[in-house]
């Protein structure tokens, strides 16, 4: 319901009221992070409530006004906006790791391997690790004595020695490159289409969600892999 004065701020073409966006700590991190400083400023009457949570949610009943998810995971009826170009997965474990574990070379490897699990919050269902084989997308069972339900702790896991990590190359690149962490299976690691803000269809938009899908337009269009940030239904 909307009060008097975020409709008397609607009409004097300012923004305002309590914006509820829901995304997984991931895509908080890696999208909706870098977003968030400058649209406050940019509008000041408008309160964000983040709410993140790992797993799959329908927007609509739980009350939110959009969510920010990978593309794979945005319901079919929703409007999406990409946030990212593609996102590259990588594998890793520590050197430490490796000197106790032999470097998998395929990925009916890793049934010999310690690998770092996610459990989706939702369901309570153990993530099937898809890979690449022979032109077609598989996913494997993967064991280990750790199970996560946070996605970013895995490279903190790996970096540990705890095990294999699978993640996504941009928050693996920093330690690949320190060689804090090694890749393994990079030909066989798959690439996801990117987080996507996502909202419902509706005949006329909120003003204070018309105003941050605005300037998460204006900020996709100048992220490398997206051709042109238009609006798009998933």
């Amino acid at each position: 319901m909307v009060d008097a004065g975020e409709q008397l701020h609607a009409l004097e073409g300012r923004p305002s009221g309590l914006l509820r966006i829901n995304a997984a700590r991931i895509s908080t991190a890696m999208v909706l992070q870098p977003l968030l400083a400058g649209f406050l400023k940019a509008h000041p009457d408008v309160h964000v409530d983040l709410s993140t949570d790992e797993g799959y949610i329908d927007i609509v009943e739980r009350g939110f006004d959009a969510g920010i998810r990978l593309g794979e995971s945005v319901q079919k009826d929703m409007v999406a906006v990409p946030l990212s170009g593609p996102i590259a997965v990588a594998i890793v474990a520590s050197p430490e790791y490796f000197e106790r574990h032999p470097v998998p070379k395929k990925p009916s490897d890793l049934v010999h391997h310690n690998c770092v699990r996610f459990r989706f919050a939702g369901s309570g269902a153990i993530f099937k690790w898809e890979l690449d084989v022979g032109g077609r997308r598989v996913e494997y069972e993967v064991g280990g004595n750790l199970t996560i339900g946070d996605s970013l702790f895995s490279v903190e896991a790996a970096l540990e020695g705890i095990g294999l990590a699978y993640t996504f190359e941009q928050l693996a690149l920093p330690h690949i490159h320190a060689k804090k962490l090694k890749r393994v299976l990079g030909s066989f690691s798959p690439t996801f289409p990117g987080f996507f803000l996502y909202y419902p269809s509706r005949r006329q938009q909120p003003s204070k969600l018309k105003a941050f899908v605005d300037y998460a337009l204006a900020h996709s269009r100048k992220v490398p892999g997206i051709l042109d940030g238009r609006r798009t239904k998933v």
